[in-house]
């Protein structure tokens, strides 16, 4: 039996990074359909991933990359953001002959709203390795699907599939996808994206949780060492971004990571997310030794009354000292900025802005607030009368194809200000020039300057 996983593009009016830099931050390995797929493999499937992302495949490419595999289950992964690039896979899948499931992080907020397509066969919910190697095994073997965990069809529904342990489960399978097709703005190439831990405690207002990330797991040192080992040694590869929701959420095994990967002689540069109020200077110099190059902040505001609207449960003196460390220690910083927020005064966008410059970041990433499903803050933006309740709905279903709309006035432009006010000023003429002369880099920043430039935002005192 065939199986057959795809990521189509998600072009779409409602991403949180603005315009300009959507295509050129990059294009990074889906690590969801990498576990779906080992699983698939260990259970005797024949599997490959289509990431039309990675391969750059309109709608004619993607037929015939389905077409060529010609598939008996097509599984496909989205956002709700991102639900017309799927929309369009699923019909491609369907014409292809091939029983269709839709999953992701956008069927845990709708599931049966989905089956308004009458392409789409099954929604899957929660753990998405469980329901899809469920599935596909009682199509094989003519079983009944209606007792899948996490399955969803026109005639039941069952309960979200409980999270699954990580070491279990399997390294993420990298065969169907050369790794030479990513690119990423930030890291050097080849680099590969991996996860040490699911799940975060936290409850931030503009953060969407599925069932399995309200939870917590965690791999072992051991694990997550030999998985680095394995993508220096057979894949080439030269950094890893890891992607947890918070990496540093358990000191212990922190030092335990960066310890084997000293012991072992790994020579390999790493980034990875975290809190400001879960570093400190000791941890920081053990990652530094370590090979950690970057570490990712959500500081999101310079305000004290957004932060605690956001619920970030940090301050700014948090902020600032955690930055600071991290620079002692000889790691670069990037840190992520939220503009627009609900209710956002010009005061308050000035100070975030402000505040992001005195932090002498590395980097930083200005997005607009925007109002996914399932989040504190679309449900905020609801009752405050600022978007329309059923605007999903109605954008799922084809029946709305502009913005969700913006919270604060002038929001996008602001973003795109803030880029350039952040990246093209004095101060950061060393760091650009630095990157201008490595080759590796050049292509990206030259690429990232051009768009800062031709960006026709104009002075803050202008909005």
């Amino acid at each position: 039996m065939r199986v057959a996983l795809i990521r189509n593009h998600d072009e779409c009016v409602n991403t949180r990074q603005i315009k300009m830099m959507q295509k050129r931050a990059g294009v990074l390995p889906h690590l969801g359909l990498a576990y779906i797929e080992t699983a698939l493999r260990k259970a005797g499937f024949e599997v490959v991933t289509i990431d039309a992302q990675a391969l750059v495949l309109d709608r004619e490419g993607l037929v015939e990359r389905v077409n060529a595999f010609g598939p008996d289950l097509v599984g496909v992964t989205t956002t709700t953001p991102g639900v017309p690039g799927a929309v369009e896979a699923c019909q491609v899948a369907k014409e292809a002959g091939a029983t269709v499931i839709l999953g992701g992080p956008h069927t845990e907020v709708f599931d049966r709203e989905n089956f308004c397509q009458d392409f789409i066969d099954y929604v899957g919910v929660g753990e998405g390795v469980t329901t899809m190697l469920g599935l596909a095994e009682a199509l094989r073997d003519g079983s009944d699907v209606s007792t899948v965990p996490g399955l969803v069809a026109r005639t039941f529904r069952n309960p979200p599939a409980p999270m699954l342990n990580l070491e279990s489960m399997g390294w993420p399978s990298r065969d169907s996808m050369d790794v030479n097709l990513y690119h990423s703005i930030m890291a050097k190439h080849p680099f590969a994206t991996m996860i040490s831990s699911r799940g975060c405690p936290f409850q931030c207002a503009f953060c969407f949780k599925q069932a399995v990330d309200k939870k917590s797991m965690y791999r072992s040192a051991e694990d997550v060492v030999g998985e680095m080992s394995s993508l220096v040694h057979d894949y080439g590869v030269r950094e890893i971004m890891f992607y947890d929701d918070v990496f540093t959420m358990k000191k212990k095994r922190v030092y335990e990571i960066c310890s084997l990967i000293v012991e072992r002689g790994l020579k390999v540069r790493w980034e990875a997310p975290t809190r400001v109020d879960l570093v400190d200077p000791d941890m920081l110099r053990a990652m530094a030794r370590a090979g950690c190059v970057r570490l990712r902040f959500g500081i999101e505001s310079g305000d004290v009354d957004i932060l605690r609207r956001m619920r970030k449960k940090t301050d700014l003196e948090q902020i600032t000292a955690a930055v600071a460390a991290a620079k002692a220690a000889g790691i670069q910083t990037f840190a992520y900025f939220i503009v627009g927020w609900l209710g956002e005064t010009e005061l308050q966008y000035r100070q975030t802005l402000e505040f992001a410059k005195s932090l002498k970041l590395d980097y930083a990433s200005f997005y607009t607030a925007t109002p996914l499903p399932g989040t504190q803050l679309h449900r905020e933006a609801i009752a405050s009368g600022k978007i329309d309740e059923n605007y999903w709905l109605d954008y799922i279903k084809g029946a709305r194809t502009d913005r969700i709309g913006v919270l604060a006035p002038n929001a996008e432009e602001k973003s795109r200000y803030a880029y350039k006010d952040f990246y093209l000023r004095p101060s950061k003429a060393p760091i650009l020039l630095r990157h201008l002369v490595n080759p590796e880099t050049f292509s990206s920043v030259v690429t990232g300057l051009s768009s800062l430039i031709a960006s026709r935002t104009n002075a803050v005192r202008d909005f």
